[in-house]
């Protein structure tokens, strides 16, 4: 059996979707047709006059009447998927209403869909909803995971329009999950589908599948066993079959073996966590929700945060099958009707989460409101307290690859490719502090400043970096917030008048992706309570109940709904006995904390006073509590001391995770922390103390501390404390650096120059002894050159980053003072210390061309190629390899570099198209082929030797070390891994869509 659509061209020139057909054989039968047809003119028709019945009715009758439109749900798709949203919806209401009118034919469907639309409020005029100068301020998304619809808005909303545009938004959700059941219908053969359906029967569909959401949570549309009469059981009994499959399919599909990373019987967080990461976009329900998880396989323990849904968006009407009319919800009911929908979606996420791993022992549910409800009541400015707080968790949301606060898992150059022309400026470089630069042996807190002074104003100061060693807990619970204490008010809230309130909320959902937000906090926003958890609480009211300001000190904040673990046996034997059926009853079982009343209230004091607390329930908890996180996850290479085993050492190509380092400073911090660790151990002589000190200089190899060993060993032999260290190599770097600003600022070039060079080459001098001096731009550079550069007896050794900075300064400064050639040097300076960073070789690429030294400028370039993990970096060098290519006389090999650049990154680079035409000109007076197509282009780079990004050798090598390091709790390498690995790719999301930006947000420790 076959099916097709007819279509024909609207008046618009567009082509329409007008009715469908069904072949069984070599008979047709037309269905779905606004034109009464008689059924032996649509039934077991010839080809032939299936088509004549369907052009004479569906197309040229209605068209010559001025009545073209298509029938049913097709009809409103249509006008969804090409039209503004609210006008779509209302301009498919007309078409029904002018059916009628007429006597054609209308589905219960469509009768449906005006009944829910009228119900949201999108038929009735909306202040801040509507057209403005031809402009609707919603745009409608849909989910490529899930299905859903979403909107998202680039202009001011108020509180009020904002609620509508969510109200609406489920009601078109609603609508699509009930022709998705008719539409299955129809593919397996069951009844009713759209051509037969009631409105009174989409309403029971629409209503099942609300009191049931497992039963299409999953997307289950082709299954031939799932009835609206099935229970709750089965439907959740799938769910975990569904998410057992998807952990399946993953595996199968991992960059490595299962066997090879699932070590000592220890299963893969790698594969779980992307199971789960998809399995939650996946999830198909009507009314968004914001989510994160944690998960810690070795213990058995998955954590994940929910937002809540209001009864602001549950339904106002309920239809009554027994006296087959609507019948209006009160607060309660609408109330009651929300505590189940989301007390039913966390038990499916927790169905999900077991079965995706059958090693997971408990999964902890925490689920938290908004509040939106009290904001709508009160309707003050309480309202601009919500917003303060709900601005903080969306706008994280404005980008599909934002995975949390910045942290020294970020690249150092704050995450640039492309152009180096347009990178930041390093003469914008802050600076290090001269009085950082010591290290007290002896102290926890070490003032050992960071040389990651960079375009992304990382430096850390002395106190981060020893924060975050592993035995400073308060640091990495701070880092983790993102945010400073000088970014909240005296009360941890973020401060806001009134004056600001529209503006930021103006913002708040501009072109936010809801299937990749993140369910986060951050410390403003916090307040901490007995137990270590951290909740959005209210403030504590005065007493003072006719102040004016109490309703704002007490307005809505985010809440804690309910909080429970459950454990893995008695939730499969509480699933197989009751499933979703009575979800209150299953979260006291497991000994629940509910924020809710008798009447489901989420916000009054009276659901504060109702909270669940026996002496067998489930404490508070969040996210960021250890248990949820493999041990050590949150730790840096810099300062671990874990061995890899063979396996890891292969893919990672290093012994330890020191070989993963990329700080300086973070290694000089650890050096002197393991002398001051010696000189305390009574346990060792002073002679072994001083020769394991000694060990630790020549593992190290820096030079700068090596100066330092005489004194050192002479402190651990008379049996003293070793003294403070001064590490002033990279001070000495800044100093000339800054004087070399002042001095160009005053006209004085040459002594600029010989400022910074002669600092420069000292230090050069002092790294020169060394055996492979390096920098590191990231964790996955480092990856790439322990795999394709370092040798198997190599003693890489990190330089000062603002010595890297520095050659980098030199190199522009001299290009533009004197030309090309004089900045070679410097450029080859810094290609020979980071021969795994692209704007290295692009950089050198760059000036060679300009001395039309063609074969260097092309090596370069392909350098560069062989390195890249960034769409924009392979683009300009491929950019800059078909200029070389066409300067040498290789016309083919050019034009299809221009292709490559266009197709991987379109639209970047301005001059690309003019200069691609002038080629293919040429080409053609000349009578030379040269490809015209992606597929050719790829064929001609394949037959000279020319990488085809992204299949190149480093994509295979930064998976797997993705994989490896996630399996491995090594998050902080991973993150910056695993980000490399997903924009590896041909598709034009870079990679990070909905269910990688999940995964990547898991990882945060």
């Amino acid at each position: 059996m076959t099916q097709g659509s007819v279509v024909g061209r609207d008046p618009f020139g567009q082509m329409s979707w007008l009715a469908s057909w069904i072949k069984d054989g070599d008979r047709y039968t037309l269905e779905q047709m606004r034109l009464l047809v008689p059924r032996h003119m649509r039934v077991d028709l010839e080809y032939r006059d299936a088509l004549s019945v369907a052009f004479f009715s569906t197309y040229m009758l209605p068209q010559l009447d001025g009545r073209l439109m298509g029938f049913g749900a097709g009809n409103i798709f249509r006008r969804l998927n090409h039209e503004a949203p609210l006008g779509a919806i209302r301009r498919s209401v007309k078409d029904s209403e002018r059916a009628k009118a007429v006597g054609l034919r209308v589905s219960g469907l469509e009768d449906y869909f005006e009944e829910l639309m009228a119900d949201c409020g999108a038929l009735r005029p909306s202040p801040g909803l509507e057209v403005v100068h031809g402009a609707e301020p919603l745009h409608l998304f849909s989910s490529s995971y899930s299905g859903n619809y979403f909107f998202s808005w680039d202009d001011s909303l108020d509180l009020s329009p904002a609620l509508e545009a969510l109200d609406i938004e489920a009601g078109l959700n609603r609508f699509a999950a009930v022709s998705l059941w008719l539409e299955r219908n129809m593919h397996i053969g069951s009844l009713p589908v759209e051509d037969t359906v009631t409105r009174d029967q989409a309403a029971r569909i629409d209503q099942t599948l609300l009191d049931n959401p497992a039963l299409l949570a999953l997307n289950f549309e082709n299954a031939k066993d799932i009835s609206l009469d099935e229970s709750s059981r089965e439907s959740i009994r799938r769910v975990m079959q569904a998410a057992e499959q998807q952990s399946v399919s993953v595996s199968q599909t991992a960059p490595l073996p299962v066997a090879q990373v699932e070590l000592a019987s220890n299963p893969s967080e790698w594969i779980y966590r992307q199971s789960v990461s998809t399995l939650l976009r996946r999830l198909k329900v009507p009314y968004r929700f914001e989510t994160e998880f944690r998960s810690n396989l070795y213990d058995g323990e998955v954590a994940v945060s929910l937002t809540s849904v209001g009864e602001i968006v549950m339904p106002a009407r309920r239809y009554d099958g027994f006296s087959r009319s609507w019948r209006d919800l009160d607060d309660a009911e609408r109330a009651a009707l929300g505590r189940r929908y989301n007390l039913r979606v966390g038990l499916i996420v927790a169905a999900m989460c077991f079965g995706a791993g059958p090693d997971v022992d408990h999964v902890s549910i925490r689920m938290d409101s908004m509040g939106l409800d009290q904001a709508v009541k009160q309707q003050d400015s309480a309202i601009s307290k919500l917003i303060a707080q709900a601005l903080g968790m969306f706008e994280r949301g404005l980008r599909p690859d934002h995975h949390g606060p910045s942290s020294k898992a970020d690249p150092k150059d704050g995450d640039f490719h492309g152009d180096p022309a347009h990178a930041p400026s390093v003469t914008q470089t802050p600076l290090r502090s001269t009085s950082d630069s010591w290290v007290s042996a002896g102290q926890d807190d070490r003032n050992v400043q960071s040389d990651r002074s960079g375009s992304s104003d990382r430096s850390q100061t002395a106190s981060e970096h020893a924060d975050s060693s592993p035995t400073s807990s308060h640091a990495e619970e701070a880092s983790r917030n993102g945010v400073s204490d000088e970014d909240s008010g005296p009360d941890g809230t973020h401060d806001l008048n009134d004056a600001t309130v529209d503006s930021e909320f103006e913002s708040l959902m501009q072109g936010i992706d809801m299937d990749s937000m993140a369910f986060q906090t951050t410390q403003g926003e916090l307040d901490s309570d007995a137990s270590g958890s951290v909740l959005f609480l209210d403030h504590q009211d005065d007493g003072d109940d006719d102040d004016p300001m109490s309703v704002l000190r007490n307005g809505p904040t985010m809440r804690n709904m309910a909080s429970v673990t459950f454990t893995r046996d008695r939730f499969l034997a509480r699933m197989e006995q009751d499933g979703l059926d009575h979800p209150e009853e299953t979260y006291r079982l497991f000994g629940a904390q509910l924020d809710i009343d008798d009447t489901g209230d989420t916000d009054g004091a009276a659901s504060r006073e109702h909270s669940v607390a026996n002496a067998g329930s489930t404490a508070q908890f969040t996210l960021r509590d250890k248990r949820f996180s493999p041990f050590g996850s949150g730790e840096e290479p810099e300062f671990s001391e874990v061995p890899f085993t063979d396996e890891q050492s292969e893919v990672l190509g290093c012994r330890d995770m020191v070989g993963l380092s990329i700080q300086r400073a973070d290694l000089m911090q650890r050096a002197v922390s393991d002398f001051h660790r010696i000189a305390v151990n009574d346990s060792l002589p002073s002679v072994a103390k001083a020769n394991e000190a000694m060990e630790i200089v020549r593992a190290f190899g820096d030079p700068e501390l090596a100066d330092f060993a005489p004194t050192i060993n002479s402190a651990l032999i008379d049996g003293t404390d070793t003294p403070d260290l001064h590490f002033t190599l990279a001070d000495e770097i800044d100093r000339a650096r800054l004087k070399t600003r002042d001095l160009l600022f005053s006209g004085e070039v040459e002594q600029a120059l010989e400022e910074l060079s002669g600092t420069v080459a000292k230090v050069d001098a002092q790294y020169a002894g060394t055996k492979a001096p390096r920098y590191f731009n990231s964790y996955a550079e480092r990856v790439v050159y322990n795999r394709l550069f370092a040798t198997s007896d190599e003693h890489t050794v990190l330089i000062p980053d603002n010595l890297f900075y520095a050659h980098m300064e030199l190199a522009d400064m001299l290009a533009q003072l004197q030309g090309a050639k004089a900045a070679l040097p410097h450029l080859n300076a810094l290609v020979a210390y980071a021969p795994a960073y692209p704007l290295s070789h692009l950089r050198l690429a760059v000036q060679l061309a300009r001395e039309e030294d063609w074969n260097s400028a092309r090596a370069a370039c392909l350098n560069a190629l062989r390195v890249c993990l960034d769409r924009d970096d392979a683009a300009y060098a491929y950019y800059r390899l078909a200029y070389a290519e066409w300067m040498s006389g290789e016309f083919a090999v050019a034009v299809a570099c221009y292709i490559m650049s266009e197709h991987i990154s379109p639209n970047k680079i301005g001059s690309l198209d003019s200069e691609l035409q002038e080629l293919l000109s040429r080409a053609r007076s000349q009578c030379i082929l040269v490809p015209t197509s992606y597929t050719a282009a790829q064929q001609v780079l394949e037959g000279y030797g020319v990488p085809v990004w992204p299949r190149t050798q480093v994509a295979d090598i930064v998976r797997q070390a993705a994989q490896v390091c996630v399996d491995g709790g090594m998050f902080v390498p991973a993150r910056t891994l695993s980000v490399a690995a997903a924009r590896m790719n041909d598709s034009f999301d870079e990679g990070i869509d909905m269910a990688q930006a999940q995964f990547l947000r898991s990882l945060s420790a």
